[in-house]
């Protein structure tokens, strides 16, 4: 391993948590540090070049905020940017578990097999992660530790919580270590609850690692970063013997320049940078000298002129570094870039969490003034330095767009929040003169169309009150219900909710009846009798019969939409018929009942002396040609009697008070008005 690549130790951990403190003061993003359950010594580390696979919890707890972002959001960024620290020479795997099903303890993935870090392929995986399941301790450790050789290598953990799948993850690393003793177990714990990180330190001592208490992103990034840059320490060689003494003078050849720390440290405005940056540091023979991130590095080199480039996102900086060799030796490199922290919003007034919108947002960067491209995090709130200019700053997030222009200065920040300028809109219903909207969807179909073209319209079906997630500005309502299309226009306003009623206007019915198709409408009120009754109205309304029994030759009737049961009654002949209204329909609806009218007169021979009273009863036929037994209508006259009766054959008996009597048997055609005269004997 090249000289070169030499850590410090604890005085270079001090050192970074100086620099992030300080870099609060320019952003009040992150406090810098890590807590270990051990201290690290002064003595020279070497960088580990085992294959390593990290184990990123991603259950339902990382989605716990922290600060602008959750822990899960936390979390992938550093793991991101702490794989990119790999060597090309050290294989890395990644795994996660806990973010694909709620409550299954067999959710664990292998999101990278143990290969070159592929930062392309990672960021890709980890932004898919959904905190959403259990906490696979155990199971996971077992994963990870079987993506390894026989010759071993490192499992780094990082979890928020304690095994809930009823296993040991101490017993497991036990088992583990046993049957490989070249494999490392580290694990970090990341905001876990007090006292937890004693459960879990476990892991670390059964399987020969450390373990490392984090609560804050900046404090899981040192950490990552110690267990990456460092080893236990390897053997000195054993002293080669002096050679013998030799007579004669021999030249002195002088002792090669022993390299020295130096601290070298980004910073912008004077102030250290809020995030770690790519550090390369090449010898004036064109050699790199060392390479590595952080916010500050401290690479071991020789006395000499030095080139440092350092680099983030689309900003870059070169800088001539003479080393002198000097103990606690520093070197400031001056960032020409600023600090754009950036948001999305739902609107004022409408918060992200109480909106429906999925995913993660996409955030897109249009240089304005020459700089070059840069990729933005796919987080709600992020900070990103750039080169100093002016850009197009966009943000997708469930099909909706917002955009802002800003422009960055170097050394300074500037925070720009994107509103993506949403509102609600609840449509309901509402029969006229009702104070309470329709509470049943049952046959409503709705539609909010935006008024500029080009957008389509958002539908809902069968639900009573609709609420969508719409951009403020101008839209039409449609409510198809029963035949009919109701509509009304809108503006949604941002940031509130806007509650639209379309009220459903009742609908006219104008009744009349015949005796048949081809017969006049009644006229005569004693002639026909209505019932009207509600079958099943629109948005299930709960309404009483608009008639009951009513005699009315014509009936004319404002009802609520919906299904209805039309009966006339007229005599003996009935008729029930199911009429649908539309909302604001104006129907005419005429019943034939399929009957006729049947006039009888009753008396006895010319010169007899006339009967005080005369029973006159209609016996239909059945189907056999036989009369039935009971009359369908019965009825006592002086002498005529007139009756509707269904359309058939009647046998028609008379009879009055002395005992003379007369039958005839009729044929009754519908709508015919007949007349029948009989003879008492």
């Amino acid at each position: 391993m090249p000289q070169h690549r030499i850590a410090k130790g604890t005085a270079t951990v001090r050192r970074w948590c100086h620099g992030m403190v300080r870099a609060a003061l320019l952003a009040t993003l992150f406090l810098a540090g890590a807590a270990g359950t051990g201290s690290a010594d002064d003595r020279a580390f070497i960088r580990d070049e085992r294959p390593v696979v990290l184990v990123l919890d991603a259950s339902g707890s990382m989605a716990t905020p922290l600060g602008r972002e959750t822990r899960l959001d936390a979390a992938r960024r550093v793991v991101l940017d702490t794989l990119t620290l790999f060597s090309a020479k050290r294989p890395a795997g990644l795994v996660a578990y806990g973010h694909r099903r709620k409550d299954d303890c067999t959710d664990i993935e292998t999101l990278q097999k143990i290969a070159p870090v592929d930062a392309l392929a990672i960021r890709k995986s980890l932004s898919a992660l959904r905190p959403t399941g259990m906490t696979p301790l155990s199971a996971a450790l077992r994963h990870a530790a079987g993506m390894l050789s026989a010759d071993g290598g490192v499992v780094m953990l990082v979890s928020d919580g304690l095994e809930n799948c009823r296993e040991d993850p101490c017993a497991v690393v036990d088992a583990l270590k046993r049957a490989n003793a070249n494999v490392v177990f580290h694990v970090v714990g990341f905001g876990m609850a007090d006292g937890e990180m004693k459960r879990l330190a476990c892991i670390a001592d059964k399987g020969g690692g450390r373990a490392i208490e984090t609560r804050d992103a900046a404090r899981l990034e040192q950490a990552l970063k110690t267990l990456v840059e460092t080893a236990p320490p390897v053997a000195a060689a054993p002293a080669a013997p002096a050679p013998p003494a030799q007579t004669g003078e021999k030249p002195v050849v002088p002792p090669p320049p022993t390299p020295k720390p130096v601290t070298l440290r980004a910073t912008v405005g004077g102030t250290a940078v809020p995030g770690p940056v790519l550090f390369s540091v090449t010898a004036r023979n064109g050699e790199t000298a060392y390479e590595g991130k952080g916010t500050e590095v401290t690479p071991d080199l020789v006395p000499g002129s030095y080139k440092v480039r350092v680099t983030i996102a689309n900003a870059r900086t070169e800088s001539d570094v003479t080393v002198t060799g000097t103990a606690d030796e520093r070197h400031d490199i001056a960032l020409a870039a600023g600090l754009a922290s950036l948001s999305v919003i739902a609107a004022q007034g409408l918060d992200l969490k109480d909106t429906d919108l999925k995913g993660d947002p996409a955030w897109t960067l249009v240089p304005k003034d020459g700089q070059g491209p840069a990729e933005l995090d796919p987080v709600l709130a992020l900070a990103a330095m750039l080169a100093p200019g002016r850009y197009d700053v966009a943000v997708s997030l469930g099909g909706f767009t917002a955009r802002k222009e800003i422009t960055v200065a170097a050394g300074k920040a500037v925070q720009a929040t994107l509103d993506l300028d949403l509102g609600k809109v609840t449509l309901e219903a509402g029969t006229a003169g009702a104070d309470r909207p329709l509470d049943s969807g049952t046959g409503l179909s709705w539609s909010l169309e935006p008024t500029n073209a080009g957008q389509p319209p958002l539908r809902a079906e069968a639900i009573a009150r609709p609420t969508f997630l719409v951009a403020a500005g101008p839209y039409k309502a449609h409510l198809f219900i029963s035949g009919a299309t109701l509509s009304q226009d809108l503006v949604a306003q941002s940031g509130k909710t806007t509650t639209v009623r379309l009220e459903l206007p009742s609908a006219e019915l104008v009744l009349t009846g015949a005796l048949g198709p081809d017969a006049l409408p009644f006229t005569d009120w004693r002639d026909a009798t209505w019932s009207v009754r509600p079958v099943k109205l629109i948005g299930d309304v709960k309404a009483a019969p608009a008639l009951e029994n009513k005699a009315e030759a014509s009936p004319a009737l404002v009802l609520t939409p919906g299904e209805w049961d039309v009966t006339l009654n007229s005599g003996a002949a009935v008729m029930t018929r199911r009429v649908t209204l539309a909302p604001g329909a104006k129907a005419n609806e005429r019943i034939d009942l399929a009957a006729g009218r049947l006039s009888v007169s009753a008396a006895p021979p010319a010169g007899a002396a006339p009967p005080l009273n005369v029973v006159i009863s209609f016996f239909p036929a059945a189907l056999d040609g036989s009369f039935a037994e009971k009359p369908i209508v019965e009825a006592g006259t002086r002498r005529d009697f007139s009756a509707i009766l269904p359309a058939g054959r009647y046998r028609i008996a008379a009879a009055d008070e002395t005992g003379r009597a007369g039958t005839a048997v009729v044929e009754l055609k519908q709508g015919e008005s007949a007349a029948q005269e009989m003879t008492l004997k």
